[in-house]
């Protein structure tokens, strides 16, 4: 049985008005649901106190070893991504962290952040396809 997806974020506007909303495939789906976990911190939705992941508690974690830090948030969104997504299954997350410049607007000089690359592999349960995701986010603290 095929489902119907639906983009992120969704037009209530639409809904009120009884329209049709944008659908999309599987994959945008799964990508869209990927960054909703990404994004939330644990606890955040009353609905499913298990949407979310650990990054913003590691956030402002200086002291914690670079390694650590990054199993801590890979086995943080593993276990978020298992337990909500059921679409995919055979799922291996990496995750890698670096200091990276960025030219802040208006600063004469560059910014140091860290960037956290998330790099997520599966196989799609409803048509056997791999699926490939990569999404990075700059985290503080800053310098410059």
């Amino acid at each position: 049985m095929l489902k119907d997806y639906y983009k992120f974020p969704l037009d209530f506007k639409k809904v009120f008005n009884q329209e049709a909303l944008i659908k999309c495939e599987i994959g945008e789906s799964i990508s869209q649901n990927i960054q909703l976990i990404i994004y939330s911190f644990n606890g955040e939705h009353r609905y499913n106190y298990s949407l979310g992941c650990e990054i913003w508690e590691l956030d402002f974690d200086l002291i914690m070893h670079i390694r650590v830090w990054e199993e801590r948030l890979r086995k943080s969104l593993l276990n978020a991504i298992v337990e909500n997504l059921t679409s995919i299954e055979h799922v291996d997350i990496e995750v890698k962290v670096s200091e990276v410049e960025i030219q802040i607007q208006r600063k004469e000089f560059p910014g140091i952040k860290r960037q956290v690359d998330i790099y997520l592999k599966a196989i799609i349960k409803q048509t056997g396809e791999n699926y490939r995701f990569h999404t990075y986010l700059y985290l503080s603290p800053i310098a410059s």
